[in-house]
């Protein structure tokens, strides 16, 4: 009898003992006692189920307006995860050294499985909270919230039914709305957080998805529920140029990589999907961008669909799904070059949960906006600027934290070059707005810029958010009629005998006609030959006009110190000036100079109050002693009458005709009479 209960009693263990194994797995499995399996897609099951999708949604009134759409490459604080893991525990081990990692558990016990697996993987608990709540599954990034900001600078979550009959799922922005303390609001428009992404500008994207799952709307209403919702005024809905799936998600194949920049995956010619995917990249790369210029689109090689744009950007790093093959090398330098100043880290999956082409890092982590956001919105200067002018550059400054912005904390931060960072301080104009200049630069310069902010909140930011690691660029140029060299130098006899040539050269779009040309000047230059044969003369655009200026008076005896004179010539574009650097050895004449009027040298100089000219005349006549900067221009007349022979000094105490005190700098004194002119060099220092 023994012999027979034995072998029962140890069938009944073992039965008893896959029961009890069975429990835990199922327990472990991400929707434990409702769908046995589910997958990123929907189920048969839940295909027969698909009516109950919104079913008790409530659509509220939308936020107060003007809103905006907080982007993916936003400050984020934190990012939302789910247990049971569809991501690695070495993923959430890195997200949590910069945010606060918070985990969706279905109840206390998980949560304390939880705190226990993170430390044994030394992921910083410190840095991590839950949310206690049932779900249905690991997607957080396709039933998620997303952020957006009202007219009062308060950050809110913005829901919508989530396109799965999931509706534990479909509770959790509301409730971590609650946990975060902030507002929610509904909006009826049935969609996923995979199919969608937005710049922070008021350009969003998702793929016609949106317009096939919500056929009671018409595309335009549902591009104003976006826009009344999110602030969204250019909605992108394009179709998905994956045709190997359907799932139809926009992440799957495309990523704002910042908001003039986006990221899509290219296969090998012979794929079927090669021609959709260039048509995709055409398509973008002729689209304006809300910086004005149309996009840059940055490609990634994915030859066996690896889901390399299924990635997350959190602050200053880029999490890229690895699939442990030659190609995540390929993927991690595109990022690399495309995001400069971004840290780029590769993950593989956990075996349990491996990345697919539809389903990867991104769509299993929702990032979650700093609810105290300090925010700066500035549409930069880019490709190609005058060096004509200065550089004014605006920007709006918004406080989530509703606290000050330090006024004395908004900086423009520059660069020319490889030159030192300077900076500028913005001038508040009113409300949140903020204006400052950068100083023109000259033609080739290539100009480096970022912003930055700290308000009362401790927050300090920048824009871009990376700053001087990756700045905004603009390259300087021409972009007017302008003289091509604007200075030329009389330094030897040769320069006096064959001349110096300048040429006008057009920059811009149009025709301008050239009507004058000063011919020559008080220092005895004078303009030898035109390309043209009369003026006016129309100076299409690209086109030139050269000039030879040449000087009369030579001697043998240069020197290294300089008088200036000017060259003026007046178009229908503006009037304009040619430097000229004069040695003044040059100027000597081989004459008697007893008999010529001499302007001796000015004393004290430099000087910081007053200055005597001395002055000898030889024979009666007008004179005129004179003022100039060093463009030319007379600033005070200090004598102009007729004198008989003799000495005198004329004091100068650097000021204008007007009486008004000049800056300090290099001027020239010319004293002037029928016969001749003579030039010499004051310093004035303030």
């Amino acid at each position: 009898m023994r012999s027979i209960l034995y072998p029962m009693k140890k069938t009944f263990i073992l039965l008893l003992l896959v029961t009890l194994v069975a429990s835990v797995l199922k327990a472990q499995e991400p929707n434990p006692g409702r769908i046995p399996a589910l997958r990123h897609e929907m189920s048969p099951e839940e295909m027969l189920r698909k009516s109950e999708i919104g079913k008790n949604f409530v659509e509220t009134a939308p936020p107060a307006g003007p809103l905006r759409n907080a982007a993916e490459y936003d400050r984020m604080q934190g990012a939302l995860v789910r247990y049971p893991f569809g991501i690695p525990l070495s993923l959430i081990r890195e997200m949590a050294t910069d945010v606060m990692v918070t985990t969706i558990v279905a109840n206390a016990s998980q949560k304390n499985t939880v705190i226990g697996q993170y430390v044994s993987a030394g992921v910083d608990t410190s840095h991590c909270n839950f949310l206690i709540a049932p779900t249905d599954s690991y997607w957080t990034r396709d039933y998620g919230p997303w952020f957006e900001s009202d007219s009062t600078s308060q950050i809110g979550i913005i829901d919508f039914p989530y396109n799965r009959p999931r509706p534990l799922d479909d509770e959790i922005p509301k409730l971590l709305a609650a946990m975060l303390g902030i507002p929610w609001y509904g909006m009826n428009v049935t969609t996923t957080g995979g199919n969608y992404m937005t710049d922070g500008f008021g350009v969003s994207a998702s793929t016609d998805l949106v317009w096939n799952e919500n056929p009671t709307q018409t595309h335009a209403q549902i591009a104003q529920k976006h826009q009344d919702y999110l602030g969204v005024t250019n909605y992108q809905v394009v179709p998905d140029p994956n045709t190997s799936t359907t799932i139809d998600h926009i992440d799957c194949w495309g990523k704002f990589l910042a908001p003039d920049k986006i990221l899509i995956r290219k296969v090998l010619p012979a794929d079927p999907q090669y021609l959709p995917l260039e048509s995709a990249a055409s398509y973008w790369a002729s689209q304006p961008s809300s910086y004005g210029n149309n996009y840059k689109v940055v490609r990634v090689m994915t030859p066996a669909d690896q889901p390399y744009s299924n990635s997350v950007i959190l602050n200053n790093k880029v999490l890229v799904p690895f699939m442990n093959t030659p190609w995540d090398d390929s993927a991690k330098a595109v990022y690399e070059a495309a995001m400069p100043g971004y840290t780029v880290k590769g993950f593989i999956a956990s075996p349990s949960t491996p990345w697919m082409s539809t389903d990867a890092l991104h769509c299993r982590v929702m990032g979650i906006a700093d609810i105290g956001m300090l925010y700066i919105h500035h549409i930069p200067l880019s490709g190609n600027q005058p060096c004509e002018s200065d550089y004014h550059l605006q920007a709006d400054i918004l406080a989530c934290s509703h606290l000050p912005v330090k006024n004395d904390s908004v900086f423009i931060w520059y660069n020319v070059g490889s030159g030192p960072w300077k900076r500028v301080l913005m001038n508040n104009t009113g409300a949140n707005h903020y204006q400052g200049t950068i100083p023109k630069q000259a033609a080739g310069s290539d100009v480096k810029y970022y912003l930055s902010a700290a308000d009362q909140s401790g927050r300090h930011e920048t824009a871009p958010l990376v700053g001087a690691a990756s700045p905004f660029l603009f390259h300087v140029i021409y972009t007017n009629l302008a003289p091509v060299p604007d200075t030329l130098w009389f330094i030897t006899q040769s320069d006096c005998i064959h001349g110096k040539i300048t040429q006008l050269h057009n920059y811009l779009t149009g025709p301008v006609n050239l009507s004058y040309v000063q011919m020559s000047g008080p220092l005895n230059w004078y303009v030898d030959s035109m390309s043209v044969a009369a003026l006016p003369h129309m100076v299409n655009p690209g086109d030139s006009v050269c000039i030879r200026v040449k000087m009369v008076l030579i001697t043998m005896n240069p020197t290294t110190s300089f008088v200036v004179d000017s060259l003026h010539f007046t178009t229908s574009a503006g009037n304009y000036h040619v430097i000229i650097m004069i040695n003044p050895q040059l100027l000597s004449s081989t004459g008697d100079l007893a008999m010529q009027e001499v302007a001796g040298n000015s004393f004290p100089n430099p000087f910081t109050t007053e200055t005597s000219i001395p002055i000898e005349i030889r024979e009666r006549g007008m004179v005129k002693l004179g003022i100039f900067d060093v463009r030319g221009r007379e600033v005070a007349t200090l004598l102009s009458q007729v004198l008989d022979p003799g000495r005198l000094t004329v004091k100068w105490d650097g000021t204008d005709n007007r009486g008004i005190k000049l800056p300090g700098g290099v001027y020239l004194s010319r004293l002037t009479t029928q016969s001749r002119s003579e030039t010499g060099r004051i310093i004035l220092i303030r």
